[in-house]
């Protein structure tokens, strides 16, 4: 099955790993923690490795019907060696190169990430729902490199909103893949919005920007849903949390 040139970063499970790292650094620059390669590299891995695991897994299971799944249950053969080889690359960095506070964060989301697996995939019964469990993953998994400068409620409140934000993405691909319009995902973003705007214009006024930013790009791809194709509304969905581009040349200058 050919598929659009577009497509092709979502089947590969690249998209993802992209948004991680670009918030990852806004965080970073923002929280004037410090912005190293290497992080960013393993972050980059980690995110491919638990997205790739996640849509094969439900490939197998059935329970994962769009091209992204059809895509790991076609060519999980060719797909597995390179995962593990990335999963042994990626332990080894960490183990041997991350400066021990920094990993120790990471294992502890490692953890989290071992019993997502294990409630979504292992477990016969949903134990949990899983878009806000892979939302909050998601966002922690991005700031933790600057948790280490998290001091105020503000900055708390910068990583909440960007847990909301993952989380309406999650649910608005989910609805709009289905066709169904159950969810106000155009209600929640603006709440989102709104509240980076008005609480955080002061204490962090480039993340809170961003996060606006994100939240207005899915109001109007929820006004726009009908007139777009399902494959189009997963990567554009994706794209709406690509705002730290506009706003990482800005960081340097205040939060």
């Amino acid at each position: 099955m050919a598929h659009k040139f577009w497509l092709w970063p979502n089947l590969l499970s690249l998209d993802a790993p992209l948004v991680a790292v670009l918030w990852q650094v806004l965080f970073a620059r923002c929280f004037r923690a410090p912005a190293e390669v290497l992080p960013s590299v393993l972050l980059i891995a980690a995110v491919w490795l638990i997205y790739t695991a996640d849509r094969a897994l439900d490939a197998w299971r059935r329970t994962g019907t769009r091209a992204r799944h059809e895509f790991y249950r076609r060519h999980w053969r060719a797909v597995l060696p390179m995962w593990g080889s990335v999963l042994i690359c990626t332990a080894w960095l960490a183990c041997a190169r991350l400066p021990a506070p920094l990993f120790h964060r990471g294992l502890w989301l490692l953890g989290v990430v071992a019993l997502y697996f294990a409630a979504v995939h292992a477990s016969p019964w949903r134990i949990c729902p899983k878009e806000p469990a892979v939302a909050v993953i998601f966002a922690l998994g991005a700031t933790v490199s600057a948790w280490s400068r998290v001091q105020t409620s503000y900055d708390v409140l910068t990583v909440a909103l960007f847990s909301c934000l993952c989380w309406i993405n999650c649910m608005a691909i989910e609805q709009w893949e289905g066709g169904e319009q159950r969810w106000p995902v155009a209600a929640w973003a603006a709440c989102v919005g709104i509240a980076a705007v008005v609480l955080l214009h002061q204490a962090r006024p480039i993340l809170g920007s961003a996060e606006a930013a994100s939240a207005v790009a899915f109001i109007l791809l929820d006004r726009s849903h009908l007139r777009l194709s399902a494959d189009a509304l997963r990567v554009l969905a994706d794209a709406a949390l690509l705002s730290p581009v506009v706003f990482l040349p800005l960081a340097g200058v205040s939060g």
